[in-house]
């Protein structure tokens, strides 16, 4: 079981030399952070890289950073809608083996990823945004969700959110994740709608309706961390609480917003991906350095 991003260095580099470096996609890295975290990739041995955007300052920026342009392929781009675009065209045909989404907001993206004429993916598969953090104060790598992708879920959503992030957690060696419905509170309160939902999906799980990931909830997000927390408020019987791999948001906001603090003010190492598409699609946020870019190409790398 991966338990931290210099673990997940150590498999992907080894998974690289079984193989070959990957054929990454890349949208729009109309900032020098991006070539920065691609340099170091390429250099690693992890990628061969494609940039989709405008190929004047793709190129410009490549030369800044020292980095061999032989070893780049440039896509001239105009605009951010039609990087996308070519990205997902040559995705479905085969040309890449994971994309980079730089500077185009998620949003306008997964409009893209979901249009009919896309050929990508269909309306009814589940993607979903997951961030991977680690801090020196938890014991493994935290798997935040979903910060990007379904605004207001509903209770079938939110399992399948569950579910999809567990997926990942198997991809990196944990067979039986620990998902928590995190709320304000971890008692239930009729007043409180995501308590109630918790509650509901966590009896799912306790019945056996939902396989192959322990759900608890609701749990407060210091009762999801800490065992001795959970223990201060009465909750002794939970097998979530204090060792949570899956921290499940009841909305968006909350999940990038969880995210975004982590990275920028705990200054977490951090990755993320959009997750349920025929492709991992690493993906970064505007607050993350060169090092979290990184890792996201090496868990793209690694679960390609």
């Amino acid at each position: 079981m991966i338990k931290s991003f210099s673990e997940l260095h150590g498999a992907a580099l080894e998974n690289i030399k079984e193989n070959r470096p990957k054929k990454l996609g890349v949208i729009i890295p109309t900032d020098i952070k991006y070539i920065t975290a691609i340099k170091k990739a390429v250099n690693a041995g992890f990628v061969e890289p494609i940039l989709i955007g405008p190929a004047s300052d793709s190129k410009k920026m490549v030369s800044d950073t020292g980095l061999d342009s032989s070893a780049i392929g440039f896509i001239d781009a105009g605009n951010h809608r039609l990087a996308g675009q070519i990205a997902i065209e040559k995705a479905v045909n085969g040309e890449f083996d994971f994309l980079l989404k730089c500077n185009i907001r998620t949003r306008d993206f997964v409009d893209l990823l979901f249009a009919d004429q896309s050929g990508f993916i269909s309306k009814k598969t589940v993607l979903t945004h997951i961030g991977l953090i680690q801090t020196e104060r938890y014991h493994k790598l935290m798997f935040v969700t979903d910060g990007g992708v379904i605004p207001e879920p509903d209770a079938a959503q939110l399992i399948n959110i569950i579910q999809n992030a567990a997926r990942l957690c198997n991809k990196l060696g944990n067979e039986l994740p620990k998902a928590g419905l995190l709320a304000a509170v971890e008692a239930i309160y009729p007043a409180i709608a995501t308590t109630m939902v918790a509650a509901a999906i966590a009896k799912m799980s306790d019945r056996g309706q939902i396989k192959n990931v322990l759900i608890d909830g609701p749990l407060s997000f210091d009762v999801a961390i800490s065992a001795e927390v959970a223990r201060s408020k009465g909750i002794t019987n939970s097998k979530v609480a204090g060792d949570t791999d899956i921290f499940a948001m009841s909305n968006m906001e909350t999940a990038n917003g969880v995210y975004k603090a982590m990275v920028m003010y705990a200054q977490a190492e951090a990755a993320s991906v959009l997750y349920g598409a025929p492709i991992p699609i690493a993906t970064s946020s505007a607050v993350d350095l060169p090092d979290n870019i990184f890792n996201s190409i090496v868990l793209g790398t690694y679960l390609v």
